[in-house]
């Protein structure tokens, strides 16, 4: 069960600054508040009733605006590895291209029937793995890890069949200023492993510096160079695991960072331990 999470109405999380990648597949039912999410260089406004499916190699980040204590979800994560072979063998391999969705700009909106329908789906499977989480059982049979994978495979089914509104990201909330901000963020995305100053990111967009760091605080809620500086460390964290034979020195060059020193400093500030310890624990674990 590595990387599976389940969870429903969860209620008033906020998020920290920094961007997200894993493994797994996600869905996210939004069930109360508001909330911009980012994938990939791509903002979606989500409201209630809406299911956001992404495939979790895609960076994403989630921006909680209005009311915090408001916001409500319902989660799903697991890798494609685990549920693979049996929907192979269902025959419905197919089911997992609802993960491409967000990658072409779309998500669903579900009636109320709907929504209460894919949330009890979510709180079966709840049921089922809290046993686990909670101690009631110390490890899963092979019969019981088959039941889950039963219930995450009929979840899918049912939203492969789906008739429920397939929503352009362009009919969502969205306004020039979000707009904007997708403009921004797709130039630091493609040059983060360069040397970039908020005066070169004003003259690629076209504002004024001061005009332009406004909008990006006022949307993301980061100035435009900790959003940056945010998405290099998520990308070194990436490639620390995904380039093994690569130096720490490389890396910190590759992500765009002045040196190797203040490559090592921030990542030690920000995610508790050393360049060289993540990896090391990451090899580690892979290999458990």
């Amino acid at each position: 069960m590595q990387d599976f999470v389940v969870a429903t109405r969860q209620k008033g999380i906020t998020y920290e600054l920094d961007f997200n990648t894993h493994d797994s597949n996600e869905l996210l039912l939004l069930h109360g508040g508001n909330c911009r999410f980012l994938v990939d260089n791509q903002f979606y406004y989500l409201q209630p009733g809406n299911l956001l499916m992404l495939d979790g190699n895609v960076v994403h980040k989630a921006y909680v605006f209005g009311d915090p204590l408001a916001y409500e979800r319902s989660l799903l994560k697991f890798r494609t590895d685990w549920i693979q072979p049996l929907l192979k063998e269902l025959q419905v391999e197919e089911v997992l291209t609802l993960f491409d969705e967000s990658k072409k700009g779309t998500l669903r909106q579900f009636s109320k029937k709907g929504e209460a329908t894919v949330e009890g789906m979510f709180r079966d499977i709840e049921a089922v793995f809290g046993e686990y989480t909670e101690g009631v059982v110390q490890e899963y049979t092979p019969v019981e890890e088959a039941k889950m994978k039963l219930m995450v495979a009929q979840l899918l089914i049912y939203m492969y069949e789906s008739k429920e509104t397939r929503v352009k990201k362009e009919d969502t909330l969205r306004d020039d200023k979000t707009k904007m901000v997708e403009k921004i963020s797709n130039y630091l995305f493609s040059n983060f492993a360069r040397s970039i100053t908020v005066e070169d990111v004003a003259y690629e967009v076209g504002l004024t510096k001061s005009y332009m760091s406004h909008l990006f605080k006022d949307i993301t809620g980061n100035t435009v160079m900790n959003y940056l500086m945010n998405y290099r460390l998520s990308q070194a964290r990436n490639f620390l695991i995904e380039r093994p034979d690569e130096s720490i020195r490389e890396i910190s060059a590759d992500c765009g960072f002045k040196s190797e020193a203040h490559f090592s400093r921030f990542f030690k500030k920000n995610i508790g331990i050393t360049p060289s310890e993540y990896r090391k624990n990451n090899i580690e674990q892979g290999e458990m």
